[in-house]
């Protein structure tokens, strides 16, 4: 199979998509203690906003216990999760403006590339029962993002740096992204072994999608998409 040309058809044809419906299972644990169980049933329309949600959470971890279950029809282009980070994106934009992105000048240009192209050249792509399955092993790229995130920030305005901090951390006092550093923690644990597959249909449309991570710590999500 042409690796370049799969992933450009289901990539396009994701991305043209309005409505999308699935459901979001998440399982996380340490050692053998489950620490993380996370449910979404979802429909949302791209185009209009409108939004279903039945959310079902089981957190215990690091001191702290949430317990949630909802069900919810909201407009995601008015939620404040959405203002946040449409805010991170301008607050992020107005610093790439002032100078941030050309940090680095053309090494710091051509790192990107490299990251990139390597990415790329790690994708696996192989067809089974009519299915392209694209994977990925993620241990070595979170630990090139950590590289990248390291040397960009090298000189970088302190006090910038404070106030996108303290943004985060008013985010996470208002609920949003409780668990997500926790995830990510896990995910990119130097001990644990992520893999990321992705699996679509003749028709280049994104089935589901699985990660799962073995070691120390053990996270096992999937999200199935229904068209």
């Amino acid at each position: 199979m042409n690796k370049i040309k799969v992933l450009y058809d289901v990539f396009k044809t994701m991305k043209d998509k309005e409505v999308f419906k699935g459901n979001v299972k998440l399982e996380a644990a340490k050692g053998d203690v489950k620490v993380l169980s996370f449910s979404n049933e979802f429909e949302t329309n791209t185009k209009s906003g409108e939004t279903k949600a039945n959310i079902n959470v089981d957190f215990d971890a690091e001191g702290k216990k949430v317990k949630h279950e909802s069900s919810s029809e909201f407009n995601i282009k008015n939620c404040p999760h959405h203002g946040f980070h449409r805010g991170m994106h301008m607050h992020n934009h107005g610093m790439n403006m002032h100078g941030m992105r050309g940090h680095g000048g053309i090494k710091g240009g051509l790192s990107k590339v490299t990251f990139m192209l390597n990415l790329l050249n790690n994708v696996q792509v192989e067809e089974k029962d009519e299915k392209a399955i694209i994977s990925l092993e993620l241990k070595e790229v979170f630990k090139e993002i950590k590289d990248m995130h390291k040397e960009f920030h090298k000189g970088i305005d302190e006090e910038k740096i404070m106030e996108h901090i303290k943004q985060m951390k008013e985010s996470d006092d208002r609920g949003f992204h409780k668990h997500h550093k926790f995830i990510k923690e896990l995910l990119s644990s130097e001990n644990s072994d992520t893999v990321l597959k992705i699996y679509a249909n003749k028709n280049n449309e994104v089935e589901k999608v699985e990660i799962s991570s073995k070691g120390e710590n053990t996270v096992n999500g999937s999200l199935d998409l229904v068209w």
